[in-house]
């Protein structure tokens, strides 16, 4: 029996030599305290009033999106509005109109043969529900903040790029590269203004370098274990499908109901899915590579574990999904369960009964194997899979090209005491029909709290009057200094 002891020794001396390392790694990671040098924003004349003001008016036009029934005279005065606000853009750029409304500004550079850049930012919003502390659609300033829907998702940056653009053309400058500028009217509901404009931008032979969208922003302490704010450049999208999983019968009489009703086998269905997920969690290449930059800020316990995936991958893909929904969807393809249909009346059994389901596909199980996974379950309950619409991850941006680290440095520029990182979108943007064609970073240099960032297609949204006049800055930085 000796030789089992000295096994167990030595699986204890192997842990004890594997838990040193991770600590002295975790002790040797920790980032030195950022000097705080002067801002690329200092030396830049920019007029916070101005476009304080500018972005109200665009917030007092609700450009609602809507599948079934868009209200395209509002975008019309909409457009109407920017010719006012925005007038040498409108002058001297090229403006193009795609059928649905979306537009694409065209301001030439000095060098067309290089790929361009194309800055966007959605100009549709979602509704503004509920009881809100100031009105949703005025552009009301209050407390340092300008507030209404739209704010944040995303007529805020599109606000700032239009700003920098406008002063940059009232300066006499001239951008070393073809410079685009996008705004669909149709993001919120997935619709085709994006994808035309694409065509749009290939079928003139177009060549793409860089794409801004929204996605990311400079955020106040994202994560458990960081203080201070970080600029997080999302670099992949989930991919996206809505499910309708359907069962039927031959109908009845409630007062005499079968075995194995269409509900009973949903509900049964549902619950296996639930409580017996399908789908793996993995530490994807983009996952730890957020976490490698994060971890040298966070305070020693979580730079201990996310600092050490190597060691404590197994742990934390245990115990993540259980933090939050948040971070458990970044290990894994995600379905929520959302909608449910079944008779017309309670003592009817249904002859079709159906549940819709959402899914996020992640990276190393995408779209075809997770909607096979998903029909092959299914099929077990007696419950027919159908797929209403479904698009894969876009590709993952390449952290070590030209074009991402131009953005960083932009950042360390204009923002020198935030901290940097690439992470996962979890929901989606404009920016992955571009991904195929051109480094697209997911980001906004608006500075936001967890608090305005919840606001999101919620009630009170906003951001502070101070986080728009940086984004003007950040944006002018970019057009002024780019040379990739």
């Amino acid at each position: 029996m000796k030789w089992m002891l000295y096994i167990l020794l030595a699986l204890v001396g192997l842990l004890i030599i594997l838990l040193l390392a991770a600590v002295i790694r975790a002790v040797l990671l920790k980032r030195k305290k950022r000097e705080t040098p002067s801002s690329a924003l200092d030396g830049m004349a920019l007029d916070g009033d101005r476009y304080v003001k500018d972005l109200a008016r665009m917030i007092s036009y609700p450009t609602i999106s809507r599948r079934d029934a868009t209200d395209l005279s509002v975008f019309e005065d909409y457009r109407q509005e920017l010719e006012t606000l925005f007038p040498l853009i409108h002058e001297r750029l090229n403006k193009a109109v795609m059928d649905d409304g979306s537009l694409l500004f065209h301001w030439q550079g000095k060098d067309s043969s290089k790929p361009a850049v194309v800055l966007m930012s959605h100009s549709d919003v979602v509704e503004a529900t509920g009881k809100w502390s100031h009105p949703p659609f005025e552009g009301e300033v209050a407390d340092g903040k300008i507030w209404g829907r739209g704010t944040m998702d995303t007529k805020g940056s599109l606000c700032a790029i239009l700003e920098a653009v406008e002063g940059l053309l009232a300066d006499g400058f001239i951008p070393p590269v073809d410079v685009y500028i996008a705004s669909s009217c149709n993001e919120e509901i997935m619709g085709e203004g994006a994808p035309k404009t694409v065509r749009y931008l290939l079928d003139h032979g177009v060549k793409l370098d860089l794409v801004l969208d929204e996605g990311g922003a400079v955020v106040e302490a994202p994560m458990p274990g960081l203080t201070g704010h970080f600029a997080m450049l999302g670099i992949l999208e989930k991919g996206y499908a809505d499910v309708r999983f359907v069962a039927r019968s031959k109908g009845g009489h409630s007062s005499t109901p079968p075995k194995n009703t269409p509900i009973a086998r949903l509900a049964a269905f549902v619950n296996h899915v639930e409580r017996h997920s399908p789908f793996s969690k993995k530490f994807t290449q983009p996952v730890k590579k957020m976490f490698a930059d994060l971890a040298p800020d966070m305070t020693f316990p979580f730079r201990l574990l996310f600092g050490n995936i190597w060691l404590f991958g197994p742990l934390l893909k245990a115990v993540m999904p259980g933090i939050s929904g948040q971070a458990g969807a970044l290990l894994r393809t995600t379905c929520a369960f959302t909608m449910a249909e079944g008779s017309g009346a309670p003592n009817v059994i249904p002859e079709t009964a159906s549940v819709t389901a959402n899914l996020r596909f992640m990276v190393h199980q995408p779209m075809e194997e997770s909607l096979e996974k998903l029909r092959s379950i299914a099929a077990r309950f007696d419950v027919e899979m159908e797929v209403l619409e479904a698009h894969a991850c876009s590709p993952v941006v390449d952290t070590t090209s030209a074009a991402y680290r131009y953005v960083e440095s932009c950042l360390r520029a204009v923002y020198p005491e935030a901290g940097i990182a690439p992470y996962v979108m979890l929901g989606g943007t404009d920016a992955r029909h571009y991904a195929p064609y051109a480094t697209a970073v997911r980001f906004a240099p608006l500075v936001i709290s967890g608090a305005q960032m919840a606001a999101v297609h919620g009630r009170d949204e906003n951001i502070d009057t101070d986080a728009l006049t940086g984004a003007v800055g950040f944006y002018r930085y970019l057009l002024e200094h780019y040379r990739i």
